[in-house]
């Protein structure tokens, strides 16, 4: 396998961290749309959703550009520190309970990332 330059991994990780982003403007959209009274346009201009695409758009892009220089088989487990990162948001953010049995899961989670492409970064 050739060398994998550094900043690779670090578009990887702002990647991962911009779909972050759009889940949770995606919750807070939800919560938009449970109270918006009007047109669906209005809906659709509304910040929440504009973000939401925003950062979707954004680590897709920059997903494709990790895709064009790692391995999908390293790259792609990678992407499980996105469920990672939004449990630990909601919890912060909506005050979500995170009960034993799930931080139990994300350990997993990080183990499983380590044991597929430890060694490689």
């Amino acid at each position: 396998m050739a060398s994998i330059p550094a900043w690779i991994y670090v578009v990887l990780l702002v990647s991962i961290g911009c779909s972050s982003a759009a889940q949770i403007f995606q919750k807070l959209a939800a919560q938009d749309l449970a109270t918006h009274v009007g047109s669906p346009l209005r809906l659709l201009l509304k910040r929440n959703i504009l973000l939401s695409i925003f950062f979707l758009g954004t680590g897709l892009l920059l997903w494709l550009v990790v895709l064009g220089r790692l391995e999908l088989s390293i790259a792609y487990p990678m992407l499980s520190m996105g469920y990672v990162v939004v449990m630990l948001a909601a919890r912060q953010l909506f005050h979500e309970i995170i009960p034993p049995r799930r931080w139990l899961g994300t350990a997993f989670i990080m183990a499983g990332i380590s044991l597929l492409v430890g060694g490689v970064v």
